[in-house]
């Protein structure tokens, strides 16, 4: 793994810890489980902002794990997937959709906000043959049954009303 790469995969992940720890505050705000272990509003905010910076920690991780291999003699390192430009811009896209989607998430209903973010996020990782008009209405069609799932899981299912 090159050492720009390794740089790259900090900033990402300290740029996902950070925002995730901005919104920390309002996710503990809301309450969590109720008195008798049921899930309540702010469950799924507080369990993203744990997942979310324990994952960011365990990609710095693995990337400093790869990148001391790579330096070793007579180690053959894997070429890099994707420049490294390409992976900050689509990484900090998906970033700039994920802050938005989080402080729209109050004044929007759950359903419409969430298929916006999914729909916008399938856009942007799509490969550039699935980037037509079937594609785009594929990635749609997606978002759309996923977000209205989730909303009816948990509002009806779960009993935790997401608005």
């Amino acid at each position: 793994m090159p050492t720009l790469n390794l740089v790259a995969s900090i900033a990402t992940s300290a740029l996902l810890v950070g925002l995730s720890l901005f919104l920390a505050g309002p996710a503990f705000d809301l309450p969590g489980l109720g008195p008798k272990g049921g899930l309540r509003a702010g469950t799924l905010p507080q369990f993203v902002v744990v997942v979310v910076i324990a994952l960011a920690v365990l990609s710095v991780i693995n990337d400093v794990v790869k990148w001391r291999a790579d330096r070793r003699p007579g180690h053959m390192p894997e070429q890099p997937f994707a420049p490294v430009r390409q992976v900050v811009a689509v990484g900090g896209s998906v970033l700039v959709l994920l802050a938005a989607y989080v402080f729209a998430w109050g004044p929007l209903p759950f359903p419409l906000i969430s298929f916006v973010f999914f729909t916008a996020v399938g856009a942007i990782l799509s490969p550039p043959t699935e980037r037509t008009l079937r594609g785009y209405s594929k990635i749609a069609l997606t978002g759309l049954l996923f977000s209205t799932g989730v909303w009816l899981i948990f509002t009806f299912v779960l009993n935790v009303p997401l608005r």
